[in-house]
């Protein structure tokens, strides 16, 4: 079990201070002169000396330069690790002797001639349990061990397991697993201009209870890894949770808190979330580790691409100990109550279990066709980790941010993941959230917009499985600036109408200065409406692709410390240059192009303003590129009036 860290020389200078004086006496003799010792004063020191558990006595013969007086070397160890390193000098032959241990430790042995003349050997004692067991993980014992054996093992959890394993009363389903890399979510969410997607890719199956005393095995882990364990108690919310780091060998933690347990192996190499090439799963088996919990207590996980089957996830589920229990799909990594999962609590589907195949299939659908929207299918961008849908017993709402979106307790929401029969028509929920994290800012999300462009994707979803647009269907409940509802409210059949009469007919500014709307669905038809006219209708089916790849690629106004408003008239601008088509008229219609200077309440007070002046400029530049007309009621296109604008 090769070791890959070295203990840090600052012990050694805490050390040296200590013995100080050493130094003065041997500076100060008179058959000592420094400028007579060659810097090689001592051959033959190793740079460390390694020792498994159970310690033992290694001696190695030095060669000390002629003119070095071997009465005068000092051999410098600190007191804490002299309790359980012992280090002599006799005859040139240096001793060294530790005790048995089932963690890892190390220790600087500083050999001193005087204050220039220093050398120092590093002390590991690794916890290398492989005169016991045949594996880096700890869970298979060697052949011909005996009880006698196992009794000299130099730690108590680990002579019980060496026992477990040789009665064969010892599962390690769960307990024992392979975790492959994930690149740092950090990394595609800088690139695409996003939140962070998920940091909990592996789950472990392990869960624990306060207090627990957890005994974690990690084998052999590559250089310069940072492993860690999150515990997730989420009855205290999604950020209720602690990271904790692990060593190489044997790691002793009392649980800070319960719930589930999973493990971080986070990379920033291009390591694609499906490992389908040669190279990709050659990147990934160099940087996996073998993770042993050591007597965990399982509560299982269901993987899709594992286990495959509805009667497989019957068996997990019905095994679950904890009140939670992870789902991972392609996509999409799913986080619920195992008593909804079995049909308890859950609206439209009493006593009936999951149909767990159907489900991940949804969420997996859900969240690459948000991801095929936005380019990311076309410009490879794709991102390396799931979208984490995550039950919070103390949300009082959904809510998406960095690393997950979540959905509060009840029956409600539970129809979303537990029932799939009715997803279609449910699923607008999950895909607002998923919207959230895939805003391209501030191409897509200026001030404003925040509640407005995720729900392009969310519509996106809900079309393409079926269900009948929102904005065919729903009409909001919108307010005006003195909190009254437009007075011919009732005659309206859709947002198409609500929006109409709201902006177009009233001649209102697209940002609604001044307006404390709560169905923000309102400003979100002409968004569709490019859609429906530039994608649909005329076959440009790369135009979203293109304008979000634009924005991802290049700055915004607002990136150079300007005003939100200017953002607006910049995606006025590209759409025009991307779609190749003069669309002022439809813009101006839609409020894109009015005059406008206020502060937007949009999650924080931010600047919004466009001049006359600035509006004008736009409108010129884009006359003079010479784009052709499009028709000229596109701001009158519906889903359902979509095919008669094809040419």
């Amino acid at each position: 079990m090769k070791n890959t860290r070295k203990v840090t020389p600052t012990v050694v200078w805490c050390s040296l201070l200590s013995f100080l004086c050493i130094f003065l006496i041997i500076g100060c003799s008179d058959d000592n002169k420094t400028s007579e010792i060659p810097s090689d004063w001592v051959l033959d020191l190793p740079e460390s000396v390694e020792f498994d558990v159970n310690g033992g006595a290694k001696t190695f013969s030095l060669t000390l330069n002629e003119s070095v007086n071997s009465g005068n070397i000092a051999c410098i160890l600190s007191e804490e690790n002299r309790l359980w390193c012992d280090v002599k000098l006799e005859n040139n032959t240096l001793s060294v002797t530790v005790s048995p241990s089932g963690f890892s430790r190390s220790a600087a042995i500083t050999l001193a001639y005087d204050k220039d003349h220093k050398n120092v050997m590093y002390v590991n004692q690794k916890s290398d349990y492989s005169a016991y067991f045949t594996d880096e993980s700890c869970s298979a014992l060697k052949s011909g061990i005996t009880e006698a054996d196992i009794a000299k093992i130099p730690y108590e959890k680990m002579r019980e397991l060496a026992l477990a394993l040789k009665k064969g009363e010892y599962e390690m389903e769960y307990r024992v697993g392979n975790y492959r890399p994930y690149q740092d979510p950090r990394i595609m969410s800088a690139i695409n201009k996003t939140n962070h997607y998920s940091l909990r890719d592996n789950p472990t199956g392990i869960y624990a209870e306060k207090g627990d005393e957890l005994f974690i095995y990690l084998g052999n882990v590559y250089e310069g890894a940072k492993i860690s364990i999150i515990i997730q108690d989420l009855n205290g919310g999604y950020n209720n949770f602690q990271t904790l780091a692990l060593n190489e060998g044997l790691n002793r933690i009392i649980a800070p808190i319960g719930g589930l347990i999973y493990l971080l192996n986070n990379v920033e190499d291009d390591i694609p979330l499906f490992l389908e090439t040669e190279a990709a799963k050659k990147a990934a088996a160099a940087k996996t580790v073998k993770a042993h919990f050591i007597f965990g207590k399982v509560n299982g996980y269901f993987d899709i691409e594992v286990h495959k089957t509805q009667a497989k996830w019957e068996e997990i589920l019905g095994n679950a100990k904890y009140q939670d229990i992870d789902v991972l799909g392609r996509y999409s990594h799913i986080t619920w109550n195992v008593e909804q999962f079995k049909g308890n609590d859950v609206q439209s589907n009493q006593g009936v279990i999951t149909d767990i195949v159907r489900t991940i299939d949804n969420c997996d659908r859900l969240v690459y066709q948000q991801q095929e929207f936005i380019g990311l299918v076309k410009y490879n961008k794709m991102f390396k980790n799931r979208m984490h849908f995550c039950l919070d017993y103390a949300a009082k709402s959904p809510n998406a941010s960095d690393y997950r979106t979540v959905y509060s307790a009840g029956t409600s929401y539970a129809e979303i993941f537990c029932n799939p029969d009715r997803f279609g028509e449910r699923l607008w929920g999950a895909a607002h959230e998923v919207g959230h994290c895939n805003q391209t800012r501030p191409g897509m999300k200026w001030a404003g917009m925040t509640e407005v462009t995720n729900n392009l994707t969310a519509l996106h979803v809900q079309t393409s499985f079926g269900q009948p647009s929102k904005l065919q269907v729903d009409k909001g409940d919108p307010y005006d600036e003195n909190g009254k509802g437009l007075p011919n409210y009732k005659e309206l059949k859709n947002f198409y109408e609500v929006s109409t009469a709201y902006i177009i007919d009233a001649e209102r500014a697209h940002c609604l200065p001044s307006i404390g709307i709560n169905s923000r669905e309102t400003q979100l038809v002409p968004f569709w409406q490019l859609k429906l006219y530039l994608v649909d209708a005329l076959g440009q089916v790369d135009f979203y692709h293109d304008l979000y790849e634009y924005f991802r690629n290049n700055p915004s106004p607002s990136d150079e410390g300007k005003n939100a408003g200017l953002d607006q008239l910049d995606f006025v601008r590209q759409v025009c240059r991307i779609s190749k088509l003069n669309m002022l008229d439809f813009f101006e219609k839609w409020g894109f192009l009015r005059p406008v200077n206020t502060t937007l309440n949009d999650y924080g007070n931010k600047i919004f303003a466009i001049t006359q002046n600035q509006i004008n400029a736009l409108k010129e530049e884009i006359e003079k590129a010479g784009y052709a007309m499009p028709a000229p009621n596109v701001h009158e296109i519906t889903d359902e009036t979509c095919e008669s604008f094809k040419k």
